[in-house]
């Protein structure tokens, strides 16, 4: 029998895998960003940046760590989500409490965007609600006018 050489090619991990991984985004997060993206057939780093989501440079470090190094992307270039090897310490308490209120007004931010789209949608959806209930009205009309057509008799 033969030898065969196989060639495999490596199984990226998915970019929004990545970044629910690396505490970048959340999976709520994600799921909402990957509905918008259906939706919009937009790549999901331009997603994630339209939502506020992420940062330009996080979907770089993100796709470079995708891509198992250096990389070049529309974001700038990165090598990868580095991981200090020693974690940094916070000292000052104001400036703790200041990166903590910023990190939320991201947070807040990217939620508010996901709450415009949400109402979006159900705008939308009551838009059409709104026309489906008008013609069920006109038809219904309609039919009960010829009804009463049929039920009385013309001389």
């Amino acid at each position: 029998m033969p030898c065969m050489d196989t060639v495999s090619t490596p199984i990226r991990r998915q970019l929004g895998t990545i970044m629910v991984e690396s505490g970048l985004i959340t999976q709520e997060q994600l799921t909402v960003a990957l509905e918008e993206q259906r939706r919009t057939s937009q790549p999901l780093g331009a997603v994630l940046i339209d939502l506020r989501l992420a940062s330009p440079g996080a979907i770089a470090n993100a796709l470079a760590e995708q891509h198992g190094g250096l990389l070049k992307t529309e974001y700038g270039v990165s090598a990868g989500l580095a991981r200090p090897e020693t974690p940094t310490v916070q000292l000052d308490p104001i400036a703790d409490r200041d990166a903590t209120i910023a990190a939320l007004l991201e947070d807040v931010d990217g939620l508010q965007k996901m709450v415009d789209i949400g109402r979006e949608h159900f705008a939308a959806a009551a838009r059409r609600y709104d026309q489906l209930f008008a013609e069920l009205r006109a038809v219904t009309a309609e039919r009960d006018a010829l009804v009463a057509q049929l039920a009385v008799p013309t001389a």
